[in-house]
């Protein structure tokens, strides 16, 4: 598929106030620009929720109620949702999008645009852009060598493409910015 016709996802999850949260997702096309934008309302964890989910509240409204939700309602399907946050690329793993956690690396770059170097199970590193440190990209295995190899490839071909006409991590911060803005234009108080 050729790069103007790919899409991009970016979905995130998070704390607004002291147990209140909020999500947001966009689709964009291959050059930044959004085709399509939902939110969540805010979220607000009950005492009972916090007794009864302890540690992994903010996790499961994140990942489960925000983010799951905010992929299931979207009416564009891209080929690629990128998160920044591991904990929702674990918690989306059943659903049918291709999904993986992006993050800017750290140490030297690779030797040219689009090299990949592999680390752990479900991770690697892969230069998108022409200098600086290598992006760290992460996925769900799904335990069949040739599917995770397959994924793996198809995950490389579309941010190859889609890296060489966006910066890749900015429309992450967009979105957030989005959220933030629709939080405080909040006119009551979030509900549980």
């Amino acid at each position: 598929m050729a790069a103007a016709k790919l899409t991009i996802g970016y979905v995130l999850a998070l704390p607004v106030a002291d147990s209140v949260f909020m999500g947001g997702a966009m689709v964009t096309d291959a050059f930044g620009l959004p085709l399509e934008f939902r939110y969540t309302e805010p979220v607000r964890a009950t005492k009972l929720q916090r007794v009864l989910y302890g540690d992994v509240l903010e996790k499961y409204i994140q990942a489960d109620v925000i983010a799951g939700n905010l992929v299931g309602r979207l009416e564009q399907k891209p080929e690629l949702i990128l998160v920044f946050d591991s904990n929702l690329l674990t918690a989306m793993d059943g659903s049918k999008q291709k999904i993986v956690s992006i993050a800017p690396g750290r140490g030297a770059p690779l030797k040219e645009y689009g090299a990949v170097q592999d680390g752990a199970d479900g991770e690697f590193f892969m230069q998108l852009t022409e200098s600086g440190a290598p992006m760290r990209i992460r996925f769900q295995l799904t335990g069949a060598a040739a599917t995770d190899a397959t994924r793996k490839a198809e995950i490389t071909r579309i941010l190859t493409d889609c890296g060489r006409t966006m910066d890749l991590l900015e429309p992450q911060a967009r979105v957030e910015a989005a959220v933030k803005m629709l939080w405080e234009e909040a006119p009551e108080t979030p509900t549980g």
